[in-house]
């Protein structure tokens, strides 16, 4: 075997594609894997002009005019005719006088790569998406642990930001787990008492009895059982932080005697005791129950309501702003995966599902349950048949898709329609309603002209 054939049957052994052509572009060698690649047979190459390969989409774009242009290496990605994507390197071959006489190419199918780049580019974008989204929804809808998209809830949060910088007394007032204590708790922590304690007393938790010697405190030996040494105050423990008398409706009328003196001179007597103590305390206090009638029917002392009421603040129940239910539900989500190590996702339908619910036990309700089915799902995605039978609507617009003679694409329209007309009801600028539905303004746009809603 002569030298040249030797050379032939190294040339033509080599998988990958590897082309030569002259500076015109005049194919004069291809690699038997270079027809592989694009689809041809190499003998089929010679002669050939990859010019004119190229209009007829066998590859594109060409290695050889980069480096005529050039003078160098080059290196770029081809688009092969049935779409496969080739990493193609294209190099000069000068002759002893430097002359340009070839081009020599090879190339890599790179498609795959490029798939798996794209696809980890698209998740980026998406990760990205996601992060943005949750910084937003954490900036406008989340302040120190209150968590409202509702205008009821800025403007209650707007009103507590104004009295947190004076020592006045607030009462809180709203159903059982509106968020009273939390609101509290954002108003003592943007005080400039926040580096003193917030002592909570739940004056409907500690018996009658009992009551004096906890706020109080009591000396050593003052009553049977009582602790060696003594024992400080929820009063006293509240000195120059915040003391919130929680469920301060449920105290006794010999109770509530005690605490009108107390707010009045800052001082008071352990039991037991025969020193006066005094306290420095901010006062805030909240109740579930109507202190008007309740002064009215005579359960509660006229001038303990009017000590404690200098400045109301009505928080509303969920089903009056549940705007708030779709925020509420991600805060939770995310404070018990990260509490219980899960991952867990809400599936829309569940989303939709519990933002039409009246929640009649509130924010502490919605709160439980989140535990509940983040503990109880067993997989990543929470869907309705991970939620309680109590919390499935019976005949909500989901089940009114069963419908088989209406398609799937109808029944969809009609929920977006009716969702758009709430929101167009509440709310007076589109602003708003892309806010309250979660989409673009832009997009609210058009769909409210899609469905000619003025």
């Amino acid at each position: 075997m002569d030298a040249w054939n030797e050379y032939k049957a190294i040339f033509h052994s080599l998988q990958d594609d590897i082309l030569v052509t002259d500076p015109n572009g005049i194919i004069v060698k291809a690699s038997e894997g270079t027809g592989t690649v694009y689809g041809v047979k190499a003998k089929d190459l010679m002669g050939r002009s990859v010019y004119e390969l190229e209009k007829e989409g066998l590859f594109t774009p060409l290695a050889t005019p980069m480096v005529v242009r050039s003078n160098k290496r080059v290196t770029f990605v081809q688009t092969g005719q049935d779409g496969q994507k080739l990493l193609v390197t294209g190099v000069p071959v000068h002759d002893e006088t430097g002359k340009l006489i070839r081009i020599v190419s090879y190339s890599h199918d790179v498609t795959e790569l490029m798939e798996i780049k794209a696809g980890m580019e698209e998740m980026s974008a998406e990760i990205e998406r996601v992060r943005t989204e949750l910084n937003w929804l954490k900036s406008q809808h989340t302040e120190d642990g209150i968590v409202g998209r509702s205008d009821e809830m800025r403007k209650l949060v707007a009103t507590a930001k104004q009295i947190c910088g004076v020592d006045v007394s607030v009462l809180l007032l709203g159903e059982s787990g509106v968020g009273k204590s939390e609101m509290a708790r954002f108003i003592h922590n943007n005080s400039e008492r926040r580096d003193g304690s917030f002592i909570e007393v739940n004056c409907g938790a500690i018996p009658d009895a009992l009551f004096e010697a906890e706020l109080f405190g009591y000396e050593d030996g003052s009553f049977t059982g009582a602790r060696k040494g003594g024992r400080m105050g929820l009063a006293e423990m509240a000195e120059g932080g915040t003391l919130f008398l929680d469920e301060i409706g449920e105290l006794s009328l010999s109770n509530q005697v005690k605490v009108l003196k107390l707010i009045q001179d800052k001082c008071f007597y352990r039991v037991g005791g025969r020193k006066e103590i005094h306290s420095d305390f901010r006062l805030i206090s909240a109740t579930n129950r109507d202190l008007e009638s309740a002064v009215t029917e005579k359960l509660f002392r006229e001038d303990l309501y009017f000590r404690l009421n200098v400045v109301p603040i009505i928080i509303p129940p969920l089903r009056e702003r549940k705007e708030d239910i779709v925020p509420l539900i991600h805060t939770f989500l995310s404070k018990f995966c990260e509490e219980y190590k899960r991952k867990r996702v809400m599936d829309k339908q569940v989303l939709h599902e519990l933002s039409q619910l009246d929640w009649k036990g509130n924010v502490r309700e919605l709160m439980n349950l989140i535990e509940r089915v983040v503990v109880t799902s067993n997989s990543s995605t929470i869907h309705l048949d991970d939620l309680p039978d109590t919390y499935r609507i019976q005949q909500d617009s989901y089940s009114k898709m069963n419908n088989t003679s209406e398609s799937l694409q109808s029944s969809l329209e009609k929920l977006e329609k009716q969702r758009l007309e709430e929101a167009k009801r509440k709310f007076r600028t589109t602003t708003k309603i892309a806010e309250a539905l979660g989409i673009s303004q832009p997009s609210v746009v058009r769909k409210l002209k899609k469905y000619r809603i003025n």
